[in-house]
C-alpha cells in the first residue's frame, strides 16, 4: 500500500508523544507531513493513475488531514498557539489547494472539496475559542468562495458528480 512509510512515521510519533518526548514526536510528525506532501504530489502523474480510486483518494486526503492535526494538537498540549494555529491552517489551505489545482484528478478535487469541512470546522471552533475574530471572516469567506468556483465549474462542465459526503 502506498501509505506504508507514513503510518509508520505517525505510530512512532504517537508513541514519542505518548512518552512526552516531544523532540522525537515533533519531528517523526515533520516527517509524516513531509511524507503526505510526497504522496499528494505524486497524485499529479499521469503514471500514477492507478492510485485515482475514491478510496485512495480519501485516503491521501485523510493522511494530510491527520498529519497536520497531529501536528497541532501536539503544540495544543503545550500551549503554543501560534503554531497549532499555522498548522490546522495550513491544512485547510492544502486542501484549497488541492481543490483548485487542475493538475489533479477530477476525483481527488473532488474528495478534498467533501472533506474541507473537516478542516474548516476545527479551524473555525480555534479561532472562536482563541476569540480571533479577523480570521473568522476571512475563512468564511475563502469557504464560501471555494465552494462556489468549484460547484459552478461543475455546471459549466454539465457534470452531476456527487460528492463523496
Amino acid at each position: 500500500m502506498f501509505d506504508h512509510k507514513w503510518k509508520c512515521l505517525i505510530v512512532k510519533g504517537d508513541t514519542a508523544l505518548r512518552l512526552h518526548s516531544i523532540n522525537e514526536a515533533e519531528a517523526l510528525y515533520s516527517r509524516s507531513i513531509l511524507e503526505s506532501d510526497r504522496l499528494l504530489k505524486s497524485f499529479r502523474s499521469p503514471l500514477c493513475k492507478d492510485q485515482w480510486t475514491v478510496e485512495n483518494c480519501l485516503k491521501m486526503i485523510s493522511m494530510m488531514i491527520f498529519s497536520h492535526h497531529n501536528m497541532a494538537e501536539l503544540w495544543v498540549r503545550y500551549g503554543v498557539r501560534v503554531s497549532q494555529t499555522y498548522y490546522l491552517e495550513m491544512a485547510h489551505q492544502k486542501l484549497i489547494d488541492t481543490v483548485r489545482d487542475t493538475r489533479f484528478s477530477e476525483a481527488l478535487r473532488l474528495a478534498s472539496l467533501s472533506e474541507l469541512n473537516r478542516t474548516y470546522v476545527p479551524l473555525l471552533s480555534h479561532y472562536k475559542t482563541n476569540n480571533l475574530v479577523d480570521n473568522i471572516q476571512v475563512l468564511v469567506e475563502q469557504y464560501s468562495q471555494v465552494r462556489e468556483t468549484f460547484d459552478s465549474a461543475l455546471r459549466v462542465n454539465d457534470k452531476r458528480t456527487k460528492l463523496i459526503h
